[in-house]
Formats: C-alpha cells, structure tokens, sequence
C-alpha cells in the first residue's frame, strides 16, 4: 500500500507539471492571439496570482480536515475546468477569469500535494520530497517539449488545452477510487507538540508570525519569483523577444525544468554530504550566475545553458523549506504548507508584473537580471537561518 500511496501523490506532481509546462510555453501563443504587451501580459498573470490567494488560504486547513487526497482530487477537477476554459476564452474579460480560475484551482492542487508528500513522508518515515518535485519539473519539461511539438506540427493551441484538460479528468477519477490509501497520505493530528514548540491546535495567525517560518517563506518567496519568471517569460523572451522558431522557445522551460528535475533528483545525496544552508548559498550563487549568463548572449545554446545551470541551482531550495516545514509542525502539515506556500507565492504575485513592467521601460532582456538580485537574496537570507531542524 505504501509503494500505491507513493504513486498517487507522484501524480499529483506530475499533473502540476503537465499544467505549468504546457502553459508556459503557450504564454506567447496567449499573448499573440489577445495582442497583449508585456505589461498587460503581466497584469494580468498578476491578477491570476491574487485570485489564488483564497484558494491557498482556505485549501490549507481543508486538506488537515479532510485529508489531502480528496483536496487533490477537488483541485483537480477545478483545474480540467479551469484548463478547458482557454479553448472558448474569446475576449480579455473571460481570459482574465479562466487565469484567475486555473491560479486558484493549481494552487488549491499545489498546497494538496505538498501537504500528501509531507504526511507521506511522516507517516512512512520515507524522505522524497526532492524526488516528489523532481516530478513536477520532469513532467513540466516534457509538457513544455510535447507542446512546443505540437506547436511546430500545426496544431492549433487552443486544442492543446482540451488534451490537457482530458488527461486531469481522468486522474480526478484515479483520486475519487483510491479512500483506501488515505491512512497513508492524510496525518491525523495526534501529538501534542512538535519540537519547535508548535502545537496541533496552533492557530494560523500564529503560524504567520512564528519567525522562522517567516525566514522560509521569504526564501520560498524570492525562489518562487525567479522559478516563475523562468517558467513564464523564457518561452516569451525566446519565442517574441529574440524571435526564435517555436521549438527554440519551448526549449526555453523544458530546459529549465529539465535541470531542476536532475538538481532535485540529485539534492538528496547532496544533503547528504552538505549542511543544508550551505547547499541554500552555493544554490543562490549559482543561479545568479546562470542568469547573468543567459542574458548576457544572444546565442541560443548559451542561453539554454544558463537556464540549465539556473535551474539545477534553484532545485533544492523549495524542496528544502517545505520538508523543514513538515519538520517544525509535523501535525499541520497542510496548515503549515499553506502558510508558506502563501506568503512564498508573493514571489509569483510580484513576479509578472514586475519583469513585465520593467520590461516595458527596459527591455524584457535586462528585466530578467531582477532574478540574479532574487537568488543573491537567498544566499543572504540562508545566513540569517538558525534553527536545530535545518542541520
């Protein structure tokens, strides 16, 4: 039963990959078909963003209620809607609600799997939380490749969403007949205290004010924000800045999310070797230098290597924060991942309208270099981390 409970939560990875990697390299098709700059265009993802944010709120004390697999399996169905919204969005009004739809239903998917990885790993005593990522990031990167193939052979993108949106109806119907694994996935919040000093009846506020949850999710933020960019505008920035062929562009995230599948993959074993907020600076220097290096060039191959090396820096980090998340308040998981999944998602809130402003007035190129100034940040932030769990 263990080994079904693994698959399970795995696919909830591998269904936010396919979700994430075919969209962004459909951004630019987006962006063409509504006649949108690149302000508009990071408004409205903006706008996306913020509808989000109840679902999040809301979605993280629901999956301690009533178990992550059926918060799975409602975001999940919310997403196919959300998703197969696309195929009829005719003006900016309904393009706005269907971001906004499809924002809050992922994040609704995100904070379920997440809190299903961390029970998983609690009640099990199975640490794979890099390798759950690493699903994500090597779905993403053959959705963003499937895609972009789909692309170059003619098809129509707004088909693309309904294949999408197809393949998560049926993984809704995998959820709906797999109760039986719930003892595996859903923590029941029986221990008193954690050894941090948070309880099971913590209230939320409090969890927004315990300071070292804060220090992660000001990590998770400035991580979110350069991985969203990355996700989000390098298909962009290829396909319409550089005006490179579609298969070019959509090499942009599939490489991005390729790298960060291998650094997730290999994060384990490094952590083995390495304390973790050292791998949390070399991570941060790391990534600051791909980015100075793929806008440095307007040579496809060293661009790509760029986001390469960006993308095999930032792997650990997230992965890192929410498994010592489990750790601090192993009772509340979802409440706990909820928290920092929200605070950290104002790296995704500010992101696109942010790159997207900033390339209005500077160009998208020289916009991408806020994400060096982000991954320099964590490096100084993982100095500031002084906590029993994190060593």
């Amino acid at each position: 039963m263990q080994r079904a409970a693994f698959w399970l939560v795995l696919s909830g990875f591998f269904a936010l990959g396919a979700i994430f990697g075919s969209w962004q390299v459909m951004m630019a098709d987006l962006q063409s078909a509504f006649g949108l700059s690149s302000g508009q265009l990071g408004l409205t993802l903006t706008l996306g963003v913020v509808g989000s944010f109840p679902a999040m709120l809301l979605t993280g004390r629901l999956a301690d209620r009533w178990g992550a697999r059926r918060l799975m399996l409602i975001s999940i169905s919310l997403s196919a809607l959300a998703y197969a919204s696309f195929y009829w969005a005719n003006s900016y009004l309904w393009l706005v609600v269907s971001i906004i739809g499809l924002m809050a239903a992922s994040g609704a998917l995100d904070v379920g799997i997440n809190a299903a990885a961390v029970n998983y790993e609690q009640n099990t005593g199975d640490t794979r939380m890099s390798f759950f990522h690493a699903g994500y990031s090597g779905m993403a990167a053959v959705a963003a490749l499937t895609t972009g193939f789909l692309l170059f052979k003619g098809i129509e993108f707004r088909t693309i969403y309904l294949l999408v949106a197809g393949i998560l109806s049926l993984l809704a119907v995998v959820y709906a007949l797999t109760a039986r694994l719930d003892p595996m996935i859903s923590h029941h919040q029986s221990q008193p205290t954690s050894a941090s000093g948070i309880s099971p009846s913590t209230h939320r506020s409090v969890l927004f004010r315990t300071p070292v949850l804060l220090l992660l999710a000001a990590i998770t933020g400035l991580t979110f924000f350069s991985e969203g960019t990355l996700e989000l505008w390098s298909a962009v920035y290829l396909r319409l800045s550089l005006d490179l062929p579609t298969m070019v562009g959509a090499a942009g995230p599939a490489v991005f999310h390729f790298a960060m599948m291998i650094g997730r993959l290999g994060s384990g074993w490094i952590l083995l070797h390495w304390r973790r907020r050292w791998v949390l600076r070399v991570s941060g220097i790391m990534a600051a230098f791909g980015i100075i290096l793929s806008i440095s060039t307007l040579y496809p191959p060293l661009i790509l290597i760029g986001f390469l090396i960006a993308g095999l820096a930032l792997a650990a980090v997230v992965p890192i924060v929410f498994s010592l998340a489990g750790d601090i308040a192993p009772k509340q998981a979802g409440q706990v991942i909820s928290v920092i999944t929200i605070l950290g998602y104002m790296g995704f809130l500010l992101g696109p309208a942010l790159i997207g402003n900033l390339a209005e007035v500077i160009g998208l190129r020289l916009a991408l270099l806020a994400l060096g100034v982000a991954s320099l940040g964590v490096v100084l932030m993982s100095f500031k981390i002084q906590h029993p769990a994190l060593d």
